[in-house]
């Protein structure tokens, strides 16, 4: 594999000469190149940055000596030119495993404020960003960057199954390592690992793995390819040490917005009444509220129940009249939280939803380990309209993943996601 590292500090990348990144070049496996930007500016003073057209704080880098740079470097018909950035895609190791795959990369580190777009319209093929931080430029990046993929280059670990069993190589964390002494300060190694027992040693390395992934980034598991075996050690494991926790749902028909980003009151509908009511009991919620400031919807509605619980339509369908059991129609949030507080013996904490939700994102498999772990009681604000009005958003504690397809369509019915949303924080299924 061939990488072009574009840099206008090449005095950073140093560490690419020691350890596993020398021995790789030492084996032909890599050939690394570090290419100073600034020989490429056609100016004396080799200046590769410039003011922002449009004003504001800080420099761009300039387009021409990055193009003649990217050019220069060019080894092979179609190489990866991945530039690091704060505004690009998460990097994982399953971009790592992909770009292990090349013949050539060319990475391009990028500084001041950032670089001019039409250098990135005509040259880069990926936009890559370490984490949800800002460094000083992007040559950190690209360390990492270089490091995660020539570790995965054939021969460049001494044991070839390093690289497999390493975090992140099956969706999880890694299982803990021992080594000589046996015992360390009062502190042994587990017996298993001495027994020599290969397939009970497997075994206990992929429960630890499951364990440490669950404790430290249970957001994984929702991706993981999890086998029966997985599941249901996992579930041991909550089970273990879940403590009772309460989910409440309340479908809001005020302070919620319509199309024109405007507060209004929407009218309550047959479909969500009955759709979120079985869905609820489905998955043994602890309340389904709906909140309808109108004295007349509530009326017309209360009306609709009664037929259901207590009329023909509770003999008629049994199953149904146990569902909408479970129903209150309520004026206010505030008194959807009194009734909660009062039957829990403590105010829940809210959860908002939403398909336009963008930040301080919570995941489904990280609120549901953290509801089993320090038990309580929540509350599921679900919207009608075109969503929750912000003002509830920003009270919540915290905001629940929007559902994605797989085209980037986002439009679900609110009961539709409502049944989602239920099993993914209360199914069996993870």
């Amino acid at each position: 594999m061939r990488i072009d590292i574009l840099t206008l500090f090449p005095e950073m990348f140093t560490p690419l000469n020691a350890s596993m990144m020398k021995r790789a070049q030492d084996r032909g496996l890599l050939e690394l190149h570090i290419v100073n930007i600034r020989d490429y500016a056609a100016d004396k003073h080799q200046v590769a940055d410039d003011r922002p057209y449009g004003g504001g704080a800080g420099m761009v880098m300039k387009p021409e000596p990055l193009a003649a740079a990217t050019e220069a470097a060019l080894a092979s018909p179609h190489p990866r030119v991945i530039v690091t950035t704060p505004a690009g895609r998460p990097y994982t190791q399953a971009l790592a495993r992909e770009l292990a795959r090349e013949e050539q990369l060319i990475l391009v580190c990028g500084h001041y404020e950032g670089i001019d777009q039409r250098y990135l319209d005509a040259f880069a093929t990926d936009l890559v960003s370490l984490g949800d931080f800002v460094l000083t430029g992007g040559e950190t990046a690209a360390l990492a960057i270089v490091d995660s993929v020539v570790r995965l280059l054939p021969g460049a670990l001494g044991d070839e199954s390093s690289a497999c069993e390493e975090s992140f190589s099956d969706g999880l964390l890694e299982y803990p390592h021992y080594t000589r002494p046996p015992e360390f300060r009062g502190r042994k190694v587990p017996e298993i690992l001495q027994s020599g027992d290969h397939a009970r040693i497997a075994a206990w390395r992929r429960q630890r793995s499951l364990e440490t992934t669950y404790r430290r980034r249970p957001d994984l598991l929702d991706l993981a390819p999890l086998s029966a075996a997985d599941a249901r050690f996992l579930g041991e494991l909550r089970a273990a040490e879940e403590k009772p926790f309460r989910l409440h749902a309340a479908l809001l028909h005020y302070p919620v917005y319509n199309k024109k980003k405007q507060i209004v009151n929407t009218s309550v509908t047959n479909l969500d009444l009955h759709d979120i009511a079985r869905a609820a009991k489905t998955y043994a919620l602890a309340g389904y509220y709906i909140v309808q400031p109108l004295d007349e919807q509530r009326r017309l509605f209360g009306q609709l129940l009664e037929h259901w619980r207590g009329g023909f339509g509770g003999i008629y369908n049994p199953d149904r009249e146990k569902a909408l059991e479970m129903v209150k129609l309520l004026p206010s949030l505030e008194r959807v939280l009194a009734e909660i507080a009062r039957a829990d013996g403590v105010l829940p904490r809210l959860i908002a939803t939403g398909a336009g939700l963008d930040r301080d994102i919570t995941g489904y498999a990280e609120l549901r380990c953290l509801m089993e772990r320090e038990g309580g009681s929540y509350l599921l604000l679900l919207g009608t309209g075109w969503g929750l009005a912000q003002e509830l958003i920003d009270a919540a504690d915290f905001r629940l993943q929007p559902i994605y397809g797989r085209e980037g369509y986002n439009h679900l019915s609110v009961r539709s996601a409502a049944s989602v949303m239920f099993d993914r924080l209360l199914g069996n299924g993870r």
